[in-house]
């Protein structure tokens, strides 16, 4: 893997992702792959992908994402800066994120792991304030 390849793959990504694509989403993966949104929960299976994104689109619309590509931890892992927005469809409320993926890549160009860290909020909203008090 190397940063055009890598390129090319967040363009797919980003595709599936805004379209709401399951069937391309799961084309960037192994089948053995395990997406890890955060460390508190058990990841989601490569088996398990496609149901997993069919469910997201039912629960938000208007996806957009966009990626920065911060660098390379060794020779098929990559780390990536995302920024995004998204509409839930029961509220409306229009969110913003931010997150960090680490993506480990497998001989064939797809995504064998994900690690990810992510943040959201309501789009317009106010940084949260800091509590020094716990």
């Amino acid at each position: 893997m190397d940063t055009q390849a890598l390129a090319n793959w967040l363009a797919t990504y980003k595709r599936a992702w805004e379209t709401q694509d399951a069937d391309l989403f799961v084309t960037l993966f192994t089948p053995d792959c395990e997406y890890r949104d955060t460390p508190y929960k058990e990841p989601v299976p490569g088996r398990e992908f496609h149901r997993y994104w069919q469910a997201l689109a039912k629960r938000q619309k208007d996806n957009r994402i966009e990626f920065e590509i911060l660098g390379w931890a060794s020779r098929n892992r990559g780390m990536v800066n995302w920024q995004a927005t998204s509409t839930r469809r029961a509220t409306g409320e229009h969110r913003e994120g931010n997150g960090i993926f680490m993506l480990t890549f497998a001989e064939d160009g797809r995504c064998s792991g994900v690690l990810e860290w992510q943040h959201w909020r309501l789009v317009g909203a106010p940084l949260e304030k800091r509590d020094f008090t716990w």
